[in-house]
């Protein structure tokens, strides 16, 4: 299965549940370190760094293959009781890599493509001709984070609403948010679901999450771990984004995929950023 991700890497700065570290962050990297543990899937990202992100490189596969910006996307993220807080630096130089002939062969070779800005830099008609050149076929999954974040003076994250919501969401498979994107997020996964089959999947934390199809609801409950079990939980849910994509790819079940995603960001928790480890046993 060949993945591309296409988004922002930063550097993160993180203060967790009972975790404090520097590492690469990002939806981007967060799925690429679990895809990289399935012997059937091999990942692409493109995304804009810096010679400040080379050694966080190991074993990625990235485009462009050499840094193109000064310095790389920072976020500082603080994690408290299932809420963050975040600052983020850098931003003016995270812009969308242009759509050129390699990023055309890379893309036209997809099996499932994420779309996954941490900025709200992505603009409708860069997503819409990046679908153009993928095949027949390919699974369009979107983490549209990016596109409810702006920022104040003091660098803040602030919430920013998705105006590009319309003309994006229905071009795509799958949409995978948090209820902690936006107030309004439920209302918001009811309505884009309703658009050309649509499946819209919002994390709720401890509880699971919740599944729209056609407005439709499917709960996808999950197993709860207390606060003073969880080393990390930054990243989770990418991961279980990244989870229900390979299975949805599979079976276009989603129950099974929800299932099969709470298991896989379930065992995140267990483990810091940069030393995640999947035990399939536990999966299949």
């Amino acid at each position: 299965m060949k993945i591309v991700i296409i988004g922002q890497v930063d550097i993160d700065r993180n203060v967790s549940e009972n975790a404090t570290y520097t590492s690469a962050g990002s939806p981007a990297m967060y799925i690429d370190k679990i895809y990289r543990q399935f012997p059937d899937c091999e990942v692409t990202i493109v995304a804009p760094y810096g010679d400040d992100f080379s050694l966080y490189l190991n074993k990625v596969d990235i485009y462009p293959k050499k840094p193109n910006t000064k310095k790389t996307l920072v976020y500082e993220n603080v994690s408290k009781s299932g809420e963050r807080s975040q600052k983020a630096f850098n931003r003016e130089e995270a812009r969308p890599i242009a759509i050129d002939d390699g990023l055309k062969t890379i893309i036209s070779q997809a099996d499932v493509c994420f779309f996954a800005p941490i900025l709200p830099n992505f603009t409708i008609r860069y997503v819409k001709e990046t679908v153009s050149h993928l095949k027949s076929g390919a699974l369009k999954v979107l983490l549209p984070q990016g596109f409810f974040r702006n920022f104040d003076r003091e660098n803040n994250v602030i919430v920013r609403d998705f105006v590009e919501d319309k003309e994006i969401t229905p071009i795509v498979d799958l949409v995978f948010v948090s209820d902690q994107d936006h107030p309004e997020m439920d209302k918001n996964a009811v309505n884009w679901s309703k658009s050309n089959q649509t499946v819209v999947v919002m994390t709720i934390g401890e509880k699971g999450a919740l599944a729209f199809r056609n407005g439709q609801l499917t709960v996808l409950p999950t197993e709860p771990l207390q606060e003073n079990q969880i080393v990390d939980s930054v990243g989770a849910g990418d991961v279980f984004a990244a989870g229900f994509s390979y299975r949805y790819h599979q079976t276009k079940d989603i129950k099974k995929s929800g299932s099969f995603a709470n298991s896989l960001a379930r065992q995140k928790l267990f483990y810091k950023a940069d030393a995640i480890r999947i035990k399939f046993e536990e999966l299949f």
